[in-house]
């Protein structure tokens, strides 16, 4: 926590001050200054993981109230406002106002920092405050809670040894009535109640089963929103799909429930999202020696959820902060083709690198998300590495594609069969990508991609059905089960055999690999 100076300054110094700042902002520059903040690194640009340092009031605007407190300790040794030269050089002065002024009436949100500590578990940093969310099982006793709030009473959830090892010197407590009561400092929640405290808003949400026993509406248990800063954080305890869940608006980031027996199953978890459509979903309630849910459930709610999802590692190395929000965690692997000489084509997104066979020429002018590369329909392909197997779950492959020709291929997996692909009849849009049953069959649009001008092209499973996409429309779906399973990697501009006559013709650019079910 850092502390403040107890030098102030008077009237006459702030009007100053005040002169100071419109003579400095006739100057102003489109960058920030930034400083540490709950883990965030130092930079000299802005960027959006991390945080303004001339933010002194916290509240993700700088304004007027920021120049205000720098005001308030000029010439001190404030360490708050003493942010110029980064990391402050001692004294509070035009180099700090300075610093301020080059973010002058910048929005830039606050990071949250997210740590998943097991089973329903999480730790939720924001500025100086610090939030427990049902502790358990913690092998270590920080004392640096500032809330804790617990869901109901069951001891997987409500464990008095772990709250004694995050509490605080001033802790609070909110939980439902008959939780907690042995605790000074505590308020009962119901659903659907609002504790607002300073810095923070506290949202109780209803949290029961609808076709099981074990936690009736009746007790009136809950999950919790956590509104910190511009930030919604949503910890839904232990509930099946209930009407409250559905009826939620401007969740960030969601923990659901995906172990099953006493909660949502993953399946069930999964379709909670498409309701709600949280920025970023976890799974949690599993992984707990001798208790439900398993790792493979939680990666099955992660791939079948309707919005962007992953699963956490447990502990430090695992927290998420919420400027990462907008980062796919379900990007599998992205092939920009952005090179402009070499044989390799390099995944953006991991180590899923491929290799140029037969000499196909790289354009980096001449594609649609800048480079493209250009295949000759003879020889030319990339080989990858295994990226995806398409009977683990739903998936989604998207590229921008020119050219080409009737029965050529624009990706396909080797020993496989050909995911995207000009129909051999028409040169329409179609995968051969499906289920093993009898009635299974390759799915074709009516869609020609073969007209020589670009089109983003794509193919996506959802657990269900089968969906062919052409410039982000819909133009095929069936009802499927999972395709037929392949270990091996990929070629991307030529059939799963390399059989002559299969070989693209044109110009291929960004492709991607998603492990879930996108929609354009």
């Amino acid at each position: 926590m850092r502390t403040k100076s107890s030098r102030c300054t008077g009237p006459a110094v702030a009007a100053a001050l005040i002169g100071a700042v419109l003579v400095v902002l006739g100057g102003v520059r489109a960058e920030c200054v930034f400083g540490q903040s709950g883990g965030a690194a130092v930079a000299d640009a802005c960027e959006p993981t991390v945080v303004p340092a001339v933010d002194f009031n916290l509240d993700e605007r700088v304004d007027v109230r920021d120049f205000a407190q720098l005001a308030q300790h000029w010439r001190g040794s404030d360490l708050v406002t003493d942010v110029g030269p980064s990391p402050g050089d001692g004294i509070v002065d035009f180099k700090d106002l300075s610093a301020l002024v080059k973010c002058w009436l910048r929005t830039i949100p606050r990071p949250v920092y997210i740590t998943w500590l097991g089973h329903a578990s999480v730790r939720i940093a924001y500025a100086d405050m610090v939030i427990y969310v049902d502790p358990l099982d913690l092998t270590t006793s920080p004392h640096d809670a500032t809330l804790i709030l617990v869901t109901h009473s069951h001891s997987d959830h409500y464990s008095p040894t772990d709250i004694d090892k995050v509490s605080g010197p001033t802790v609070q407590f909110i939980a439902p009535v008959g939780v907690a009561t042995g605790y000074a400092r505590r308020q009962s929640i119901a659903p659907g109640q609002v504790i607002d405290l300073p810095g923070v808003r506290i949202t109780g949400v209803a949290a029961y089963n609808i076709t099981k026993a074990q936690h009736p509406r009746s007790s009136n248990w809950v999950g919790f929103i956590v509104e910190l800063g511009s930030k919604r954080i949503y910890c839904a305890g232990d509930t099946d799909l209930t009407p409250e869940m559905k009826a939620l608006t401007d969740i960030d980031l969601a923990f659901l429930p995906a172990g099953g027996t006493f909660t949502m199953t993953a399946a069930e978890a999964a379709d909670a999202t498409k309701y709600f459509m949280p920025t970023l979903a976890i799974p949690y309630h599993w992984g707990r020696p001798g208790g439900v849910g398993t790792l493979a459930d939680a990666q099955l709610f992660a791939r079948n959820a309707a919005c962007n999802a992953t699963v956490m590692t447990k502990g430090k190395d695992g927290t998420i902060n919420t400027n990462e929000l907008l980062k796919d965690f379900s990007l599998a692997a992205h092939w920009q083709l952005d090179e402009v000489a070499g044989s390799i084509v390099h995944d953006s997104n991991g180590s899923n690198h491929g290799t140029l066979n037969g000499g196909p020429v790289w354009r980096p002018a001449d594609g649609k998300v800048g480079g493209a590369l250009e295949l000759d329909g003879i020889d030319d392909y990339v080989s990858t590495p295994f990226v995806l197997n398409p009977s683990a779950g739903a998936f989604s492959v998207f590229v921008w594609a020119k050219g080409g020709g009737a029965g050529q291929v624009i990706l396909s997996q080797q020993t496989g069969v050909n995911w995207l692909l000009a129909d051999a009849s028409d040169g329409a849009l179609a995968t051969d990508l499906k289920g093993s049953g009898r009635g299974a069959k390759p799915l074709k649009s009516s869609t020609v991609i073969t007209d020589g001008e670009w089109h983003r092209l794509g193919v996506a499973f959802d657990g269900t059905s089968r969906m062919l996409y052409a410039d982000d429309a819909q133009v095929a779906k069936d009802a499927q089960s999972a395709p037929a399973g392949s270990t091996s990697g990929l070629y991307l501009g030529a059939g799963s055999t390399l059989t002559p006559g299969t070989f693209w013709s044109g110009l291929i650019d960004d492709v991607r690999i998603y492990t879930r079910a996108v929609k354009p």
